[in-house]
């Protein structure tokens, strides 16, 4: 489920984010078609993502998980914490929406490219510590989608690439995140397993 995103600086020399457009299409074809579900079958799919991230990284000691392959900007646990983030990002904002408003606090300016693209708040110093903080997010995304049969369907946060997005779409997203952190952990933990 690699989005193939990739990075060009921008006339400002920020980097600016960019997907292909048929896997932009996917990807929406997905959300839609997975978000029309109950929410037994939304946290089916949320399930699966984040049992392979964990599997993902399951054989590595904490002193590969701190190394930096050279083709990626991320160490696996700082891709770990980037998810993990998210995790607890999207399921407070996945909460706020479904109960018919957007998160307190949260304005415009969140809808940005910069403000969403890598954003990371936590910080791990050991796989069981990256592990034990994606099932707890997870637990705690997992309970907010049993409670979306009566979401608020109107209200929409957007996101910078997909566009705006109700409760349940988000929920789903978080599906689509992990898959491309998926593929991500598997080049990183392929290229630090091969120079061992």
């Amino acid at each position: 489920m690699d989005l193939e995103i990739t990075y060009s600086p921008g006339a400002d020399g920020q980097k600016t984010a960019s997907i292909p457009a048929r896997t932009k299409d996917w990807a929406l074809s997905f959300i839609a078609e997975e978000s029309a579900k109950g929410p037994n079958e939304i946290a089916a799919v949320v399930q699966q993502g984040h049992d392979e991230v964990l599997d993902a990284i399951a054989n590595l000691t904490d002193g590969q998980a701190k190394q930096k392959d050279p083709d990626d900007d991320w160490s696996v646990l700082e891709a770990m914490a980037h998810v993990v983030t998210t995790k607890q990002i999207v399921t407070g904002l996945t909460a706020s929406l479904a109960a018919g408003s957007r998160p307190p606090g949260i304005g415009p300016e969140w809808e940005e490219e910069s403000a969403q693209d890598g954003i990371t708040n936590v910080s791990f110093d050991s796989l069981e510590e990256a592990r034990s903080a994606a099932e707890a997010a997870h637990a705690g995304l997992l309970s907010t989608i049993q409670g979306l049969d009566q979401a608020d369907a109107d209200v929409r946060f957007k996101h910078y690439i997909f566009g705006a997005m109700n409760a349940r779409e988000w929920a789903v997203f978080q599906r689509i995140h992990d898959g491309d952190h998926i593929a991500q952990l598997r080049k990183i933990v392929s290229a630090l397993l091969a120079s061992s």
